[in-house]
């Protein structure tokens, strides 16, 4: 379990210090920590080389073999929280341990740092030497508690209790130097994470720890054919996510147009309302209608107009600013939401740059060129009452403009009404 950092911070005067931002820790932090760990792991292994010289409890193909296996469980990474997230390695390097002594879990905790090139040099240092840390950790604990004639299941769960007690340790201290916040919850929620690792796969590494005796090479077979199992599965995972996220996307899009569609219009409605209640400026928000469409479909056919409609959508996508949306309401009606616009003034000549758009050429269709006019009705959206309440009343607008047809008219709110009236 490993928890990131945000990589931006707010402007400060010189030697004054940050507020603590919820989730979020200091990146500028955590050098003491990040060489302070690598230092701890390589003290803790000449410790051991003193006491007990050097030894490998398997052979260099196996053990090369599980320090693969450990860089390889640190790439799988799973999501569980907005900045946190599971890698298999700690069981990996726990393994490591148990097989090949305190020795090789040093060697497996340093190999899971070795192809992460993406990470930032502190966050690898530090990370790195903490699983250093719990290699030896397991590898002493494990060492001592099959040297006496425990079984594998308390030899396992010492060493993973071990890991999990660095781990957790190790976790606090790079927390309180980078000042992550909030500190206790992040915190009870990597150790519960750790806690439940340890009890789910404590059975699997005893009966790896059992096989070994008679067959490494099966140990190694295993743990690969576990991690090539995670691998299909986070990929599966990811590939879901990928075609859930352009479902959804499917989903808020008119399929003849691209616009987005009703939904997505009305859930851009209701965030743009919120903004709005929240102190922004107000929006404009428009109808469009496609003046004579019937008669237009009549005489060329609905190709034609399918045509007339993808154009128009175009014309105003490509003709307003990046922040308006235009969307597709349904039938020849074209709906747009304009922030910051203020007062009948800019509602009016945002509405008649729509119509221009649209109506100042004829629309080049595969049949012929055919001149359109539209009719637009503009409203405010204040914040004064619900969003579709606004666009119905830019809805009797657009019906008054199309008594005329290739026209505009505005409703302003009846609060804004009254202020303008006062004036």
């Amino acid at each position: 379990m490993n928890a990131d950092s945000a990589p931006l911070r707010p402007a400060r005067r010189p030697g004054s210090q940050l507020p603590p931002n919820a989730g979020v820790a200091d990146p500028s932090r955590g050098t003491r920590v990040a060489v302070g760990m690598p230092l701890a792991g390589a003290a803790a292994a000449a410790a051991w080389l003193a006491h007990a010289g050097w030894s490998l409890g398997t052979s260099l193909p196996i053990a090369l073999a599980l320090m693969g296996a450990a860089a390889a469980a640190e790439r799988l990474v799973f999501q569980i929280g907005p900045r946190s997230w599971y890698t298999a390695s700690a069981p990996a390097v726990v393994l490591a341990a148990l097989l090949g002594g305190p020795l090789l879990g040093v060697a497996a905790g340093i190999s899971t740092q070795v192809v992460r090139s993406e990470a930032v040099w502190r966050r690898r240092l530090a990370e790195g030497g903490l699983a250093s840390l719990q290699g030896i950790a397991a590898g002493v604990v494990g060492s001592a508690s099959w040297s006496s004639g425990t079984g594998a299941t308390a030899v396992a769960a010492g060493a993973m209790a071990a890991a999990v007690a660095v781990n957790s340790a190790g976790r606090a201290l790079i927390m309180l130097e980078r000042r992550a916040h909030p500190f206790r919850e992040t915190w009870l929620r990597g150790f519960l994470v750790d806690v439940l690792e340890m009890v789910l796969l404590t059975p699997l590494l005893a009966v790896l720890l059992l096989a070994s005796e008679s067959d490494g090479v099966l140990v190694v077979a295993t743990a690969a054919a576990l991690l090539t199992a995670l691998t299909i599965a986070q990929r599966s995972r990811e590939a879901t996510a990928v075609a859930l996220a352009a479902e959804q996307e499917n989903a808020r899009r008119d399929q003849l147009t691209g616009a987005p569609n009703r939904r997505a219009f009305e859930e851009a409605m209701a965030a743009e309302h919120a903004r709005i209640v929240r102190g922004a400026l107000p929006a404009g928000l428009f109808v469009v209608d496609i003046d004579h469409f019937k008669s237009i479909n009549d005489r060329f056919g609905h190709r034609v107009g399918d045509e007339v409609l993808i154009e128009g959508v175009r014309r105003l996508s490509d003709g307003l600013r990046p922040s308006d949306v235009v969307a597709r309401w349904g039938g020849e009606e074209i709906t747009v939401l304009a922030p910051g616009v203020r007062g009948r003034r800019q509602l009016e000549q945002f509405a008649e740059r729509i119509r221009s758009l649209v109506a100042d050429r004829p629309i080049a269709t595969t049949t012929a060129a055919v001149p359109i006019t539209v009719s637009v009705g503009g409203t405010l959206l204040d914040g004064s009452v619900a969003p579709l309440a606004a666009l119905h009343r830019a809805d009797e607008a657009m019906y008054a403009a199309k008594r005329t047809r290739d026209a505009t008219a505005v409703s302003l709110p009846p609060l804004l009404t009254l202020r303008l009236e006062s004036v």
